[in-house]
């Protein structure tokens, strides 16, 4: 009888043990933001406003206000390939991250974190292939370096960026949430 309740003791153990393992593993990460995004573009349009410098990129979106200390010796100039990343704010971006072409940190923004199963917001990464006659496209996500398909079916295409167009290699940033555990739905993609 001792041994029957050790053994079933250790099972239940067990079984407690991949239940909350499985439960962490689905809950978003405590430091996942929705509203976060991080993208690439070519510098087009630069203001400055007060203590920070507005910024448009080639997909001229969004509107990214970037402190002037995050440049910090560095200009930002016309036609400069850069990364920022920061929270979107209606059609602007609080920018707590930037990255020029060249540097090390262009590859990776590392505040960015991957969309958890369950959740919506920016996932970033880069073009892999395209699948115009079943509506996806496949992505190396920037976070994990897994491969994503992402469903535009139902996507804006007033204000997402033409995903035929795209081509490998191209980053881009999706907006969306998870369709299933394989499938990322896209409501707007921007460079």
């Amino acid at each position: 009888m001792n041994r029957q309740s050790s053994a079933l003791t250790v099972v239940v153990a067990a079984f407690a043990l991949l239940l909350i393992g499985s439960v962490a593993f689905a809950a978003p990460l405590p430091d996942y933001r929705g509203d976060r995004i991080s993208t690439q573009g070519t510098v087009t349009s630069m203001t400055r406003v007060g203590d920070q410098v507005r910024v448009e990129l080639n997909h001229g979106s969004y509107a990214y206000f970037v402190p002037v200390s995050l440049v910090g010796s560095r200009d930002i100039r016309l036609g400069d390939q850069v990364r920022i990343g920061g929270t979107v704010n209606g059609d602007n971006v609080n920018a707590d991250y930037i990255a020029f072409s060249g540097e090390p940190r262009y590859t990776r923004d590392p505040a960015y974190r991957s969309v958890p199963f369950g959740s919506s917001g920016w996932m970033s990464g880069t073009v892999t292939r395209l699948h115009q006659h079943y509506h996806y496209i496949e992505m190396r996500d920037d976070a994990t370096g897994l491969p994503v398909k992402v469903d535009v079916r139902t996507m804006d295409e007033k204000r997402s960026v033409n995903v035929w167009r795209t081509r490998a290699g191209d980053h881009i940033s999706v907006l969306g949430s998870w369709e299933n555990r394989d499938t990322f739905q896209a409501n707007r993609i921007e460079y």
